[in-house]
């Protein structure tokens, strides 16, 4: 009878460790829904507000004007930090104030939420050139 206490207790512990690791498998997403495919990418200048240096995600944030004027914040979407750092970035690369060129894939929902593609700075260096690639999800 105690064979049989230990394997079920044995068999439990493994099925609980397959379904945590099956768990944080089924946790990454893929973006590629979200965002419109390339080619429909579009650019634009603004001011950073924000440099969100955190896992599962890193995202700028900054300030353009639409067509008709208005103020509107955007984000752009980029992969963890440890991918970023693989990159050359960290997390004093954007700071709040800072003019930007950005180009983005932009949210199939018309939010104003991105993929980040491309960032150049005031100076012309452009520490985020991710077009032309393809870009991990």
């Amino acid at each position: 009878m105690r064979n049989h206490r230990v394997s079920a207790i044995a068999v439990f512990a493994l099925v609980g460790v397959f379904s945590m690791l099956l768990g944080t498998v089924s946790a990454h997403h893929s973006r590629a829904g979200v965002y419109e495919p390339n080619g429909k990418n579009i650019t634009m200048k603004g001011v950073v507000t924000e440099w969100r240096w955190r896992n599962p995600h890193v995202f700028l944030v900054w300030n353009t004007k639409d067509d008709k004027g208005t103020l509107v914040a955007w984000t752009g979407e980029l992969s963890s930090i440890t991918s970023m750092v693989s990159e050359g970035l960290d997390r004093n690369t954007f700071k709040a104030g800072q003019e930007v060129t950005v180009t983005v894939s932009p949210a199939r929902s018309g939010a104003p939420q991105s993929q980040l593609l491309k960032v150049v700075m005031a100076d012309g260096k452009a520490p985020i050139d991710r077009l032309g690639q393809n870009i991990p999800d």
